[in-house]
């Protein structure tokens, strides 16, 4: 088949025109397609992946023809360039982009500069190189070149431009209703190549006004360690905060479809039938697990340092590794995060991609104890968005949404117990002395009766009652294991989330002056929970899960 000359030459006369146009737009492209090829394993190509594409595309011809002066044009976008720098020393380094997760980190944790740049100055020095190469040759062919500008070409885009941030806002008003959430979720999508950066920025001002009262509080609160013993041999302790995961849809707790095979058959493992919530959101569950002070107390678990930095400040190396968004439904969980001297964030891609990055801190060849916070997306709505197809085993048997919807909550079920039992294997193998606290942070409704509730944040026995347990590695002390087996004793009392960080200090010899035996289950002093709970913007004192 011959080829047209014609089409041919016109071709050569636009690349030779384009070139330094096409040079440029390579280096802010960088990102975006670096990520897509390295998280083609763990992340699901779907319609968010090939907006963000398209929405890039279309801003970089925007840019093109608003003006035939192009070299005066990337002059004034130098600021975007020097982003798209940090952009790609984070996609290089970390296999993250830039979004409002490392820009909050940045704000709240820049006196950790000096303890960064003799670390990564290498990587820094490889992108700012890779930087000036491209940027220097493409100013310098656009330098004194007047290029093809055409008004109805750029019109035309800046209204698809218009057309698909519209689409968007559209569907997440369907979501979340026409209001502030709207266009904050429109924000934490918008990860386009260059404005998208503007739209992280943005995000990451409103988190920092919404939480800038706590922020202060939270730098200058002192951890107070009462005491540390030194007959626990733990050196690892993992705290994995699950997503959206209820107990009724794991065969581990009796459900009729095997969900759970690994965990099923795991040795090791301590878990609750009646493990409740604080809060059937995310915004509040998290941190209330993560801290010390009751649920009643939400102003001071949103000003004192956490689980984390009650570690970090017993000598632990502290980790933070998430797969979530950070977003304005997450509260001030990017607030607990800075509290961890290392930070990952694995977004928009499956919970399995976290798995390399945990195996290598488990790894280290260093003699600090290692305290690993991971944040999985789970079972997170939609639930067809959170596993890779060799997953899907369950089918749905008709036709029905309630049949669709729940086969697809059991895959996502199933990936999970995947997911913690290669955690947990990990851990085995390292031969390290370690435990692993799994939680939820809330359940969901899973059209459960006549009333067709789907979701979350209502206050029922479906998204109140939470999937937790714990896992003890074979080698810890027999002191140590004994004071484990008073957890057989809580499997059917009513436990809260709340209790897990009272737990965990106690395994690991680790108190603080806020520290209850009441509220900790290896303690003869426990007392079941009553489970109180926010809801709303009320507080609940208690929960029974047989009444409901």
């Amino acid at each position: 088949m011959k080829r047209n000359p014609k089409i041919a030459e016109c071709s050569l006369k636009v690349l030779k025109a384009e070139w330094p146009s096409l040079v440029l737009w390579a280096f802010l492209l960088s990102p975006l397609i670096i990520k897509l090829i390295t998280s083609y394993r763990y992340s699901k190509i779907d319609l968010l992946v090939f907006y963000t594409i398209a929405m890039s595309v279309l801003w970089l011809l925007a840019i093109r023809f608003v003006s035939s002066n192009q070299f005066r044009v990337h002059v004034i976008l130098l600021p975007f360039y020097l982003v798209a720098t940090v952009d790609l020393f984070l996609v290089l380094n970390f296999n993250s982009r830039l979004t409002a997760a490392y820009v909050f980190v940045g704000l709240t944790n820049y006196k950790e500069a000096s303890d960064f740049l003799p670390t990564y100055w290498r990587s820094i020095s490889i992108a700012l190189l890779i930087f000036i190469v491209f940027y220097g040759v493409g100013l310098a062919g656009l330098y004194k070149r007047k290029l093809y500008r055409n008004n109805g070409i750029f019109l035309l885009v800046f209204s698809a431009l218009l057309l698909g941030y519209g689409a968007y806002f559209y569907k997440t008003v369907k979501m979340n209703s026409f209001g502030k959430s709207a266009v904050m979720d429109l924000l934490a999508k918008d990860q386009s190549i260059p404005i998208g950066y503007l739209s992280q920025m943005g995000l990451t001002a409103d988190l920092y006004s919404n939480s800038e009262r706590f922020i202060q509080r939270r730098r200058e609160h002192e951890v107070n360690i009462t005491s540390q013993s030194d007959q626990s041999n733990i050196d690892t302790v993992v705290f994995v905060i699950g997503e959206s995961s209820r107990p009724h849809s794991w065969s581990l707790y009796g459900y009729d479809k095997q969900t759970t095979p690994h965990l099923d058959k795991q040795a090791g493992i301590f878990k609750f039938k009646n493990m409740c919530t604080t809060a059937p959101y995310t915004s509040y569950a998290v941190p209330s697990m993560l801290s010390l002070d009751p649920i009643s107390e939400w102003d001071t678990i949103a000003s004192t340092k956490s689980l984390v930095g009650i570690y970090r400040a017993a000598g632990y190396m502290t980790y933070w590794l998430s797969a979530q968004e950070v977003d304005s439904f997450g509260g001030i969980i990017p607030n607990i995060a800075a509290e961890a001297q290392y930070r990952q964030y694995f977004e928009r891609s499956y919970d399995g991609a976290l798995i390399s990055e945990y195996e290598k801190i488990l790894q280290k060849k260093d003699t600090e104890k290692k305290a690993i916070f991971i944040h999985i997306k789970g079972s997170h709505f939609e639930y067809s968005r959170r596993y890779p197809a060799s997953f899907a085993q369950f089918k749905p048997a008709t036709n029905s949404m309630k049949d669709k919807m729940t086969a697809e909550y059991d895959n996502t079920i199933l990936y999970t117990d995947w997911l913690l039992n290669a955690f947990i294997g990990a851990l085995e193998s390292s031969g390290k002395a370690a435990v692993l606290f799994y939680t939820s942070d809330h359940g969901e409704n899973m059209m459960d009766d006549s009333r067709g509730l789907v979701g979350h944040g209502i206050g029922n026995k479906h998204d109140l009652s939470v999937s937790a347990f714990i896992w003890a590695s074979p080698n810890i002390t027999s002191d140590q294991s004994l004071k484990l087996s008073k957890l057989k004793d809580r499997e059917s009392q009513k436990v809260s989330i709340s209790s897990f960080p009272h737990t965990l200090l106690n395994i690991t010899g680790v108190f603080t002056d806020k520290y209850k035996g009441s509220e900790d289950l290896l303690s003869d002093e426990f007392i079941p929970s009553q489970c109180p709970h926010l809801l709303g913007a009320g507080y609940v004192p208690s929960f029974d899960f047989d009444s409901l």
